[in-house]
């Protein structure tokens, strides 16, 4: 069992295909460093392999192995994190073969990180429920496997088959606890529904905001509504919804207005179904607010990993309003750019550090909720 009250040193694995845009795996790898560095963790160094497709047994393959190998010993790594979702052979093989220089080496991929981020920023009872729920049907296959796997390895006459009593008791077991988690939440999410059918009733308008992580959707939430949520530079600082509200002279009311957890490329949709009720209010409010990192180097990129979630999810991108953040970092040419390119989408820019362009948010806000009034 790894010690986490220490800082736990990292070497992150990044496989990158010699085909791809070099510029993209390039961030990609950054990012996998970053979500490191957010999970608390000390990068003592890295490994690239350049490679199309991850190695069938042990994701890297047996000669870098070894490199590997020296790596964990002379620097005393605790945990090896894979670039990309890989399987429980996989990671398995990888560990057995690891162990040989940290005999408590973990070994794990970048899904297996994101639950661990999300476990140590949970703090509401929903928040908890919606990680284990996540975590268990994400680990429940790769249990199965594993039990496949040390039955196979296990060897003569009758192992198999207490292999597959052992998985079928693993498998009973997940269900029922899915079964439990899954039926808390419905709960919460039913206790949501109500709460927002109220909402309704009493007229009261809702404003949500939405996009990738550490696109400063917390410090404009905090901005507009005069809360003081956590802001931090990192990823996934914000993972249960926050809610406040703003008066709006237009409306002659308040408006509520709710933050709730950044997205991120590849999230898994374990993890995106588990945090469906969490993102219930975003789904349902009446405007949808997607902030973006305007002075992102992959902007293009990630304003379509927030849409393609949107769209999984059921929400229609035409009703949702751009607001690129961060607009004192660029160009004005740069501004007009994507003026034009996301005209569809009513782009606005701000800057939450300034205050610039805030007013015009505010009355880009009240205008379009009274223009669904009617």
């Amino acid at each position: 069992m790894l010690d986490t009250k220490s800082r736990l040193r990292f070497l992150p694995i990044h496989i990158i295909n010699p085909l791809a845009n070099k510029e993209k795996a390039l961030h990609s790898a950054e990012e996998l460093e970053s979500l490191v560095v957010t999970f608390g963790g000390n990068i003592v160094s890295r490994v690239m392999q350049k490679r199309e497709n991850p190695d069938n047994q042990t994701y890297i393959g047996k000669g870098k192995v070894q490199e590997v190998l020296e790596i964990v010993k002379e620097n005393r790594v605790d945990v090896v994190v894979l670039s990309t979702m890989a399987k429980p052979r996989q990671i398995h093989e990888l560990k057995l073969l690891l162990e040989k220089a940290n005999p408590l080496i973990e070994v794990w991929d970048r899904t297996d990180l994101i639950l661990n981020i999300f476990d140590k920023h949970a703090s509401t009872t929903e928040a908890k429920l919606q990680i284990e729920l996540a975590r268990m049907r994400y680990m429940g296959p790769r249990i199965y496997g594993m039990g496949y796997v040390l039955s196979r390895q296990g060897g003569g006459v009758g192992t198999s088959g207490i292999g597959e009593t052992n998985t079928e008791l693993m498998k009973r077991h997940w269900r029922n606890e899915m079964k439990k988690i899954t039926n808390q939440l419905e709960k919460i999410s039913s206790d949501k529904q109500n709460q927002l059918s109220r909402r309704k009733r009493a007229g009261l308008k809702t404003v949500s905001l939405v996009g990738y992580t550490n696109a400063g959707k917390s410090s404009l939430f905090n901005l507009l509504t005069g809360k003081k949520t956590l802001v931090e530079n990192v990823l996934f600082a914000t993972l249960d919804s926050s809610a406040g509200k703003i008066y709006m002279p237009k409306l002659h009311s308040d408006v509520l207005i709710t933050d709730t957890i950044g997205f991120i490329r590849n999230l898994s949709t374990q993890l995106v179904n588990a945090f469906k009720s969490t993102l219930m209010e975003s789904l349902h409010a009446d405007l949808l607010l997607h902030v973006i990192d305007v002075s992102d180097p992959e902007v293009d990129d990630k304003i379509h990993v927030v849409t393609s979630i949107l769209e999984d999810l059921g929400r229609n991108n035409d009703s949702v309003v751009y607001v690129f953040n961060k607009c004192d970092f660029v160009s004005q040419e740069a501004k007009d750019l994507l003026k034009e390119k996301y005209s569809q989408n009513s782009p606005l820019f701000i800057s939450v550090k300034t205050k610039d362009g805030i007013i015009e948010l505010e009355n880009v806000i009240s205008d379009r909720l009274l223009s669904t009034s009617y």
